[in-house]
């Protein structure tokens, strides 16, 4: 082991003396290297072998060597940015912020991001100008980091411009616009954002995004059509693009037992659909180790308690939500997308009428070759007329993939 990592070592174990030691010498030695190591082993440590981490730095910091940390400031670390801003605010306010501004505005990527942590806990209009300059950064901490100030100052140039971004066609920018909202925190514009979602190429981030900003028992409880839409998604992308860790910020275990007891409401399809895709899902990965494997315990204790209440529920549950996802295959084209995903997966044979009557009704060619997929998995293809159905397409990928499903 050499040198850096045998300090890293100290800093983060338990004897508190000798970490707090380590931790003075690091700070009034400069040691920037051994800071940057501090840093990379970051994403290997338990959070609260971090927040250790920082009330040593917090017993080793005084107004004698505060500013040795303006030398760590081009090693940005999430984990510990608080606790140096706090510093810089606590021990030298005034006499630091023309340091934080220049920084602000000729500064690293890094040094900015530090310097506006630091506007954020200590707000000053001079630097309002420099912070909405980089609320739509691509470096994901400096645009968090701005929002979270301007939030601070309740600045409205910056929410006009995300609010912009959102209701744009380019889904990179609409979910920059997103990110804003998620990190300025008040009063964001939730009725534009179901939009965005709803038209986007990549809800799944969108609505992973949304439940830190409506927790989703409130959301289900306000607008459940809403909800529904959202949980779908994070459904979706859970595991693949959202991480298994956010399980607990989802609240998924609440979320379930609260669709289980609206499965006779006015949206009783959807919301079978939706619960028919959470069993699928956590089926999937608690019986599979490659994606639980580098999780935590209590992520890993959470997985499995979730998907002891789905199963819990019983098969007669099971199988009455089956019987009322068809119903879904009349509604808008997202809904009945995702329908025929649990139709498909579930095998339920029972839809074959209600997907013949959308193939006839819909002049969608997604949905139409969608459709048919699902009439090919059951057998069912013989009940449609396949010139008519080709007449109807345009798109001659499409029309290919369905003169395929003939053969």
């Amino acid at each position: 082991m050499n040198e850096l990592k045998q300090k890293v070592k100290h800093i983060t174990a338990k004897d508190e003396n000798k970490a707090v030691e380590v931790v003075s010498e690091m700070i009034n030695s400069s040691d920037v290297e051994l800071f940057r190591e501090l840093v990379n082993q970051s994403d290997f440590l338990f959070p609260f072998i971090k927040d250790n981490v920082c009330k040593r730095f917090e017993k080793s910091l005084r107004a004698s060597n505060y500013k040795n940390l303006l030398n760590f400031l081009n090693v940005y670390s999430p984990d510990y940015d608080r606790v140096f801003v706090s510093a810089f605010k606590v021990f030298g306010n005034d006499e630091i912020k023309p340091v934080m501004l220049d920084l602000l505005k000729n500064g690293s990527v890094a040094q900015k991001t530090y310097a506006t942590r630091f506007y954020e806990i200590s707000p000053d209009l001079f630097a309002v100008k420099e912070i909405i300059n980089n609320a739509f950064n691509e470096d994901e901490n400096l645009a968090e980091a701005s929002a979270a100030a301007l939030g601070v100052l309740n600045e409205q140039k910056s929410y006009l411009i995300a609010l912009e971004k959102l209701n744009g066609d380019d889904d990179f920018e609409a979910l920059k616009g997103l990110n804003f909202f998620e990190n300025y925190i008040k009063n964001p514009p939730m009725q534009d954002i179901f939009n965005a979602l709803k038209k986007s190429g990549m809800p799944e981030n969108f609505a992973g995004k949304i439940a830190y900003l409506t927790p989703l028992p409130t959301l289900i409880n306000e607008n459940l059509e809403n909800a529904l839409t959202v949980i779908d998604n994070i459904l979706v992308g859970f595991g693949e693009i959202l991480p298994l860790s956010q399980i607990f910020d989802f609240e998924l275990y609440d979320v379930f037992g609260m669709l289980s007891e609206l499965c006779n409401s006015e949206l009783k399809s959807r919301i079978a659909t939706v619960l028919l895709r959470a069993k699928s899902k956590f089926a999937t990965i608690c019986g599979n180790d490659e994606y639980t494997f580098d999780e935590d315990k209590n992520t890993k204790d959470e997985l499995i308690t979730v998907e002891g209440l789905l199963n819990c529920f019983g098969d007669g549950f099971w199988t009455h939500l089956k019987s009322l996802v068809p119903q879904e295959l009349a509604e808008e084209k997202s809904r009945a997308l995702s329908a025929l995903g649990i139709i498909k997966e579930f095998d339920i044979k029972s839809a074959v009428p209600n997907i013949l009557d959308m193939i006839y009704e819909t002049d969608d060619e997604t949905l139409i070759c969608e459709g048919l997929s699902a009439l090919k998995q059951f057998d069912a293809l013989s009940y449609t007329d396949k010139n008519e159905i080709l007449s109807e397409i345009k798109n001659e990928t499409i029309k290919a993939i369905i003169e395929s499903y003939y053969l």
